[in-house]
């Protein structure tokens, strides 16, 4: 290589240096910031003067952990602040644990619409990103630890020095989960016991059966039966208590007073009633109030103070199924996000709820209904159309094509499966074909069922619970759809996998498409709790007509879908900084 050629080399090598050093450079710097928001939590919180009139009760909230960007496991920060927003737009404000504890004890009113706010596990990526948001809207939260947690070295946890400087902000109170996250009485698919496993020294999900939480019951051997006497028993309970209480007075100053069990719905539920009585008693001694359900997110006033409860809110869950939460539980009437609302002119609403947001819809339903969303603009005999499926695999994404009164062609994506339907005006609708696809690979690491339960010996004999085709509900998966519709035929191909044509009845002939949203009704054994509410994700719509001109779209333009792009690819880079460095 000549001089010349080895000099600009060189200097090639060295503006790839400089563009490295400044994209780190940048990284750094913003990482510093967020450390030096979350370390020194430079804002106070602010108390206000609010007008109580509400004897009824109360919403509460809780999110296991924040993350920067979309999680299976841990609600996004923007879809956090989305949500907390809305609420706080609609009136909703804070309430503290003394707030609740006045309400119970001594009859004071609470705000009209009052939420009692928290984060459970005492995750450091709960208090980095939610730390801005509460600020922002001037909200306060209870932040739950484990005690086990207060001097352990895993950067996970929130250390006493960070707890105390929250607590001091303002912004954040103090709760407890407990003592330990461990389990006992573990049983495998294969029925063998396990015994007791520490959070951390747990083996693949997928393989655990039946599990019961550490201060749930009686340690158990192989075929279910106590290993341990009634006293053993207490004392074994009582010591976790006792370390509650040892560890948090001398690592906060006190023990905080609200206390979340783990694992929720047990106490007061077909617990054994010795496990119960030990666990009630040191609960009353050492807290102030419990909230020990977790299902529905409203306490009415009558209430016992000991078995509150609180809606954990799923990573999953777009706003407005939130929304719809709360609505179902608290039978407040509840603003839905809308998103461009321009987009949403294009669009006629049936039922449920709808958001607009650039280049995807979301098709929230009504608990245990059906929710439905038609294109106002009718459509030619023939066209083309495109879009992608994006909602959890296990539940209803419906498209209806030449819709018109009650007479439509139904494409709908029930569990990994199309089904094509028929409806005439006034027929029952009648399935065409049905298509299984190939199956979605996923990781237990990230996805789980719910197996926690009340269970017997035989319970433990009967294998898994869970079909080999059975997927978990929290699981996404893009399917993209394409339809080429004509007089009397349609032709469908989905992920290049699925391909089919269908005749179409004369009857069949609206000129409007639309999609619907539905939960999938499933018995599941697994499932102690099922999701009445469903919601339909589609992408990236595009409708041209025979020749090729455009008549809808939502995809982004080129411009936008450049931004997109560069923002999606300097996120994933920051988040692989959070997580490595």
């Amino acid at each position: 290589m000549s001089k010349k050629g080895v000099a600009l080399n060189q200097k090639s090598k060295e503006r790839k240096k400089v563009i490295r050093t400044v994209i780190q450079a940048v990284i750094v710097a913003f990482l510093a910031i967020i450390l030096i928001r979350a370390v020194f939590l430079l804002n106070k919180f602010e108390e206000t003067a609010l007008a109580t009139s509400n004897e009824a009760g109360f919403i509460a909230l809780s999110y296991f952990g924040v993350s920067r960007g979309e999680s299976p496991k841990y609600v996004s920060k923007a879809e956090l602040e989305k949500q907390l927003t809305l609420l706080a737009k609609q009136g909703y404000t804070t309430i503290s644990q003394q707030d609740i504890i006045d309400f119970y004890e001594e009859g004071k009113p609470l705000p009209e619409k009052a939420l009692y706010l928290s984060f459970e596990d005492g995750r450091t990526d709960s208090s980095i990103f939610s730390q801005k948001i509460l600020e922002k809207l001037n909200y306060r939260a209870t932040m739950y630890t484990y005690a086990n947690k207060m001097d352990t070295k895993d950067t996970k946890f929130l250390k006493p020095n960070h707890l105390k400087l929250m607590e001091n902000s303002g912004y954040w109170e103090l709760g407890s989960n407990g003592y330990r996250l461990t389990y006992i009485n573990v049983f495998n698919d294969e029925g063998q016991s396990l015994g007791v496993i520490d959070e951390n020294d747990v083996p693949d999900k997928m393989m655990i059966e039946y599990y019961n939480h550490y201060l749930m019951d009686f340690i158990r051997d192989e075929y279910m039966i106590p290993t341990e006497t009634r006293a053993e028993l207490e004392k074994r309970i009582t010591e976790d208590y006792e370390f509650m209480r040892d560890i948090y007075t001398e690592s906060l100053g006190e023990v905080p007073k609200a206390y979340a069990i783990m694992h929720a719905n047990a106490l007061y539920n077909n617990m054994d009633a010795l496990v119960e009585k030990v666990n009630d008693k040191q609960i009353k001694e050492l807290y102030k109030m419990h909230f020990n359900l977790e299902r529905d997110a409203y306490n009415e006033a009558d209430a016992d103070i000991y078995n509150l409860s609180r809606l954990q809110v799923s990573p999953y869950w777009p706003t407005n199924h939130l929304m719809m939460k709360i609505q179902q539980s608290s039978k407040q009437r509840v603003e839905f996000a809308i998103g461009d609302k321009e987009l949403a002119k294009e669009w006629t609403l049936a039922n449920g709820a709808a958001e607009f947001l650039n280049n995807e819809l979301i098709l929230t339903s009504e608990p245990s209904a059906q929710a439905t969303l038609f294109l106002k603009q009718k459509l030619p005999t023939a066209y083309q159309l495109e879009f992608d499926f994006y909602g959890n695999v296990v539940g209803e994404q419906s498209l209806y094509v030449k819709a018109a009164d009650e007479s439509y062609m139904r494409i709908m994506l029930k569990d990994n499966e199309v089904v094509i339907l028929e409806n005439q005006l006034n027929q029952k609708e009648a399935e065409l074909e049905r298509h299984t696809l190939e199956e979605i690979e996923w990781s237990g690491e990230d996805y789980a069922f719910n197996k926690a339960t009340v269970y017997s010996y035989y319970d433990t004999q009967q294998g898994s619970r869970i079909d080999e085709e059975e997927y978990p509900r929290n699981l996404k998966n893009r399917r993209h759809f394409a339809l080429q519709v004509g007089t009397n035929e349609l032709h469908l191909t989905v992920d290049k996998e699925l391909t089919t044509t269908i005749a179409m009845n004369d009857v069949s002939q609206g000129a409007q498409i639309g999609f619907g949203a539905a939960y999938s009704k499933k018995d599941t054994a697994h499932e102690q709790y099922m999701d009445d509410i469903y919601d339909t994700i589609v992408e990236n719509i595009k409708i041209t007509d025979e020749a090729d001109e455009v008549i809808f779209s939502n995809q982004y333009t080129e411009i936008a879908k450049v931004e997109h792009n560069m923002s999606t690819w300097f996120n994933g880079l920051v988040d692989f900084f959070i997580e490595n460095f």
